[in-house]
């Protein structure tokens, strides 16, 4: 088989153009998909939270909850005269060229019995 000599080396060049762009697509696929896994532990998190504060009738120790479902994490409840609203943040690391968020969020909001 005849080769021309012009040819020689074509594909190495072509992989080392394409890998880079392939390499950026799975470091955004995987930060995404963490950025979606932290953001369903956060909201699950504030529902557990929401959901333990409207059985007691009152703020109970939340931070072992938040901690038990999303790990690391800020929580604040208000406490309303008809709820409890239940905020969740949870930090997620910085993305390639941060397109992904620092932080997400999760809400719940708690409506007390009787009122």
């Amino acid at each position: 088989m005849i080769r021309n000599r012009c040819d020689r080396g074509s594909a190495t060049a072509e992989f080392a153009v394409v890998l880079p762009a392939v390499m950026a697509m799975v470091m955004l696929l995987l930060g995404l998909t963490r950025a979606i896994t932290v953001s369903l532990d956060c909201q699950e998190a504030a529902r557990a939270i929401a959901r333990s504060t409207v059985a007691a009738q009152s703020v109970e120790d939340y931070g072992s909850v938040a901690h038990a479902i999303a790990g690391e994490s800020d929580v604040t409840v208000h406490e309303l005269p008809d709820r409890w609203e239940v905020r969740v943040a949870c930090p997620l690391m910085p993305g390639p060229l941060g397109v992904l968020p620092l932080r997400v969020e999760g809400e719940a909001i708690g409506f007390k019995q009787g009122v």
